[in-house]
């Protein structure tokens, strides 16, 4: 290996970590340090070992097919221009082989707890803009400032499954589980202060994923009771907090007049829905076609709800990936996640319960918005699998390391 080759190598974990600290906290960042990670990715050399790690990993191929599916459904894409646009938006799934060849297992504690403390910072921004110490651009009412709530609240929820679950299955000390157990309080009140609902979701499908995974192999009827008494959790936050209470009303009114003709969120994603599923009926084999659904979806829109803006996004990665390619894009979707739970079953090390839970947490979340798609949680994909499914000889043969995160 030469100089430039070895020097290339040791700054890919540093860059790795940054990355990972600046996913929550800014889009040019996390764009810069992805565009050298790949210049650090050629430099490293060793082209064949790299490509022999990819093609040898069953999600690199799943994820490598359905990136092709986006230049394959250019064929039958008479709008060139925009499936161009659309294919180019996979870059950040792209990035998942990249990645996957420079991950360092030693230093996958330092990922994660740069994850974590870059969570803790916007949370913090967000109690300063409650608080009413950081004031709000005009006609904003997110209290996520910086950040959208969609991908706020939903990286916020894994960032609290992270650390409950290295409170209750990690080895920790007495001072730093106390000092772990503020930190998960501290995000936990924070995800109830802010608005992104499909974050909501996703916190209390992570905690029943929690409870499976602590009390299965203890107590069954532990298991049962806090399952049981889990609904009154989510009764008595909803009583507690204003912000959740309004964001759940908010959804069933709007849920209960969405053919009213209001434009309302709940209201557009459901008509968004229903109109998607009528180009589904048409294209069901082979799909729109890259480049094609914006115009097919103007033209379902158009005679069912006119008074409804269009879309070029369905808000559901389910239905734009099959609208695009049919059976075989839905298929190719759901091959990506099987791929991670066969690989989070055969691979057996303090990784396998946030193995587990991670492809869930995605099947989730992309009931309500097309997350593989949308910047910041496209990357977060790309660099979790990396070294969450690395299943390469070198990395099989380090030992597992308990998983740390900042106290």
């Amino acid at each position: 290996m030469n100089s430039l080759a070895q020097k290339a190598t040791a700054a890919a974990s540093p860059l790795l970590v940054l990355f990972a600290f600046a996913l929550p906290l800014s889009t040019s960042v996390t764009s810069i340090l992805a565009i050298l990670l790949i210049l650090v990715w050629i430099a490293g050399g060793d082209l064949r070992k790299k490509l022999t790690d990819i093609f040898h990993n069953p999600l690199a191929i799943a994820v490598l097919v359905y990136i092709g599916l986006y230049a394959l459904g250019l064929l039958w894409s008479k709008d060139l221009d925009w499936g161009i646009q659309v294919l180019l938006k996979q870059w950040k799934l792209l990035l998942f082989p990249v990645f996957l060849t420079l991950v360092n297992k030693d230093h996958t504690k330092y990922y994660l707890s740069a994850f974590v403390a870059a969570i803790v910072i916007q949370a913090g921004k967000a109690y300063l803009v409650w608080l009413g110490v950081i004031a709000l651009s005009p006609g904003s009412t997110f209290t996520t400032e910086g950040t959208s709530h969609v991908v706020y609240n939903p990286m916020l929820a894994l960032a609290i499954y992270i650390i409950l679950q290295n409170i209750l299955l990690g080895t920790n000390r007495a001072l730093f589980k106390a000092l772990k157990g503020f930190l998960f309080l501290f995000l936990f009140c924070n995800m109830f202060i802010t608005v992104g609902r499909t974050g909501h979701v996703a916190f209390f499908v992570l905690l029943v994923v929690t409870l499976f995974q602590y009390f299965q192999t203890r107590s069954k009827k532990m298991l049962v009771m806090a399952l049981i008494l889990l609904p009154l959790l989510i009764t008595a936050i909803y009583q507690i907090s204003p912000t959740f209470r309004t964001r759940i009303t908010t959804a069933v009114t709007e849920v209960q007049n969405f053919r009213s003709g209001e434009i309302t969120s709940m209201g557009c994603r459901l008509w968004f829905c229903t109109n998607t599923l009528e180009i589904l009926k048409k294209n069901w084999l082979t799909g729109t076609g890259t480049g094609d659904f914006p115009g097919e979806y103007a033209k379902i829109n158009q005679s069912r709800s006119p008074a409804m803006p269009n879309t070029d996004n369905p808000h559901n990665q389910y239905l734009l990936v099959t609208a695009l390619f049919g059976i075989f894009g839905l298929l190719s979707l759901l091959a990506i996640f099987s791929s991670q739970l066969v690989l989070a079953v055969t691979m057996k090390d303090s990784l396998t319960p946030l193995r587990l839970a991670f492809p869930i947490f995605f099947l989730v979340i992309m009931l309500s918005e097309s997350y593989l798609q949308v910047y910041e949680t496209g990357f977060l994909f790309s660099f979790f699998s990396s070294f969450l499914y690395n299943c390469s000889e070198e990395w099989q043969q380090l030992s597992p390391r308990p998983i740390a995160v900042p106290a």
